[in-house]
C-alpha cells in the first residue's frame, strides 16, 4: 500500500498554482484559446478566419485525448481532463457557433430572422452545456470503473467544427441563403446534442472518411472563402 501511495505523489506533485499543465492537456487548452480569438475574429466581421479558428479547435479536441494517453496519470488528473475538455468545448462548440450565426444574420437585417435566431441560440447553449454535463457524469463513471467508452449518446458537441465549415461553404458555392440555412442547422443540432441514440465513437476508416468529407470545405475557407 506504502509503494502505491509513493507511485501516486510522484504522479502528481504540487506546484504553486493550481490547475495541471503537463503536454498531456495543453491542446485542451489550445482548443479553448482557439475559441476565444475566433469569436474576436467573428465580431470583427471576419467569418473566415472565425471558421478556420473552430476546425483548429475541433482538430486540437480530436487529438488531446490520443495525446493525454501517451503519459502515466493519476486519477485526479485524469478527472481534470474530462472536466477542463468539457469547459473548452462550451467556447469553442458552444460560444462561437453562436457568435458566427448572430454575426451572419445580423448582417442581413432580417429583424424576424434575428429573433429566431436568438430562440435557436438558447436553446443550443443549453443543450450543448446539458449534453458536456452528462458526458462528464457518463465520463467519470468510465473512469471509476477502469471502462473505455465505445459510443457516444447523442451526437458529439465537436461535430459543429466539421458540419459548420461543410454548410458555409455549400451555401457561399450554391448561393444558398445562409442565414436561414444555419440557423435550421443549429436547431436541428440542439435536438440531436439531447437525444437518446447510441452513435459509434469514429475509429480507423470511419475518423478517416469524416476528415475526408469535411476536407474540401477547408480548403474552399482556407484559400477561396475570403472574408
Amino acid at each position: 500500500m506504502e509503494n502505491i501511495e509513493k507511485e501516486t505523489n510522484n504522479l502528481e506533485k504540487p506546484g504553486i498554482l493550481i490547475g495541471y499543465y503537463g503536454f498531456w492537456v495543453i491542446l485542451t487548452y489550445v482548443n479553448a484559446v482557439a475559441g476565444l480569438i475566433g469569436m474576436y475574429f467573428a465580431l470583427n466581421g471576419n467569418i473566415r478566419l472565425a471558421l478556420i479558428l473552430l476546425m483548429f479547435a475541433g482538430l486540437c479536441d480530436g487529438l488531446d485525448g490520443r495525446v493525454a494517453s501517451l503519459k502515466e496519470r493519476t486519477d485526479r488528473q485524469k478527472n481534470y481532463g474530462i472536466q477542463i475538455d468539457a469547459f473548452a468545448d462550451i467556447i469553442s462548440f458552444g460560444l462561437l457557433p453562436v457568435v458566427i450565426g448572430y454575426i451572419i444574420i445580423t448582417g442581413y437585417d432580417v429583424q424576424l430572422l434575428t429573433s429566431f435566431y436568438l430562440a435557436i441560440s438558447v436553446v443550443f447553449i443549453l443543450a450543448s452545456l446539458i449534453r458536456l454535463a452528462y458526458f462528464n457524469v457518463i465520463e467519470t463513471e468510465h473512469l471509476n470503473k477502469n471502462e473505455k467508452r465505445t459510443f457516444f449518446v447523442g451526437l458529439p458537441v465537436t461535430t459543429v467544427s466539421l458540419l459548420i465549415p461543410i454548410v458555409y461553404s455549400l451555401c457561399c458555392v450554391f448561393n444558398l441563403p445562409l442565414p436561414l440555412i444555419y440557423a435550421i442547422m443549429l436547431a436541428g443540432v440542439s435536438v440531436v446534442y439531447v437525444v437518446r441514440i447510441k452513435i459509434p465513437k469514429p475509429r480507423g476508416r470511419l475518423l478517416v472518411l469524416l476528415c475526408l468529407a469535411a476536407l474540401p470545405a477547408a480548403i474552399y475557407i482556407i484559400f477561396l472563402g475570403g472574408n
